[in-house]
C-alpha cells in the first residue's frame, strides 16, 4: 500500500458515493447511463470472487464488499426505484460492442488460464471502456450535470493515481502488471477531453457542462 493507491481507491469511493447520493437525494437519474454501471456492477462482480477464496486484509474486503453493495444499490435505484426518470432513449449504446471483444480478449491475453484468473482479467479489461456510454451519453445528450461531472472527475483521478501507483510500485517493488498499467492508460486517454472540459467549464461555475451535440 503506498499514498497513490490509498488516494486512489479514496477517489473511487467517493466517485460511487457522489452518484449514489445524487440519485438518492434528487430521486432521479436523469443523466446518468445505466449501462455503464450494470458494467461497472459486473466488474466488481467478476473482481472479487476471491472473497470466496482468499484473504488479503480486512481493509481490502471491507472495500470491496462497500463497491459491490454501492455498485448494485445503484443499479437498483436506476432500473427500479426511479426507473421512471430513466432516459432509455439516451443511453443507447450497444454494450454488447465492448462485452464480446473484452470476453474474447480476456481468454487470449491472461497470466493463467484459469476461471477465476479470466474472470479478473475480464474486469481489468472491462473497467477500461465501462464508462464509455455514459460519455456516449453525455456527448448525446450534449451536455451534464455539475454532480454527474464531478462523480467522472473522482472517477478519473482514481484511475489517474493507479497509474501513478503502478509507477511507484515498478520503481520501488520492481513489481510490473501488464495488464492492468495498458488498461489503466486506456481508461485514463477516455477520461482526458472531459478532464479538460471539466477545468475549463465546470470549475468556472457554469452549472451544467455543455458538450457539442454529435452531427
Amino acid at each position: 500500500m503506498n499514498i497513490f493507491r490509498l488516494s486512489g481507491d479514496v477517489c473511487h469511493l467517493v466517485a460511487i458515493i457522489i452518484l449514489f447520493l445524487k440519485i438518492w437525494r434528487s430521486k432521479s437519474c436523469a443523466g446518468i447511463s445505466g449501462k455503464s454501471q450494470v458494467l461497472f456492477a459486473l466488474v466488481f462482480t467478476t473482481r472479487y470472487l476471491d472473497l470466496f477464496t482468499s484473504f488479503i486484509s480486512i481493509y481490502n474486503t471491507v472495500m470491496k464488499v462497500v463497491y459491490l453493495v454501492l455498485a448494485y444499490a445503484t443499479v437498483s435505484l436506476i432500473y427500479f426505484r426511479f426507473r421512471n426518470s430513466y432516459d432509455s432513449e439516451s443511453d443507447s449504446f450497444r454494450v454488447e460492442f465492448l462485452l464480446v471483444p473484452v470476453a474474447g480478449l480476456s481468454f487470449l491475453e491472461n497470466y493463467a488460464f484459469m476461471p477465476l484468473e479470466i474472470l479478473w482479467t475480464f474486469s481489468i479489461y472491462l473497467e477500461s471502456v465501462a464508462i464509455l456510454p455514459q460519455l456516449f451519453m453525455i456527448t448525446k445528450t450534449g451536455e451534464a450535470e455539475s454532480i454527474t461531472t464531478h462523480y467522472l472527475f473522482f472517477l478519473g483521478l482514481y484511475r489517474a493515481l493507479y497509474l501513478a501507483n503502478w509507477v511507484w510500485r515498478y520503481h520501488v517493488e520492481g513489481f510490473f502488471d501488464q495488464i492492468a498499467v495498458v488498461s489503466g492508460v486506456v481508461q485514463t486517454i477516455f477520461y482526458c477531453d472531459f478532464f479538460y472540459l471539466y477545468f475549463t467549464r465546470v470549475l468556472r461555475g457554469r452549472g451544467k457542462m455543455t458538450l457539442p451535440m454529435p452531427v
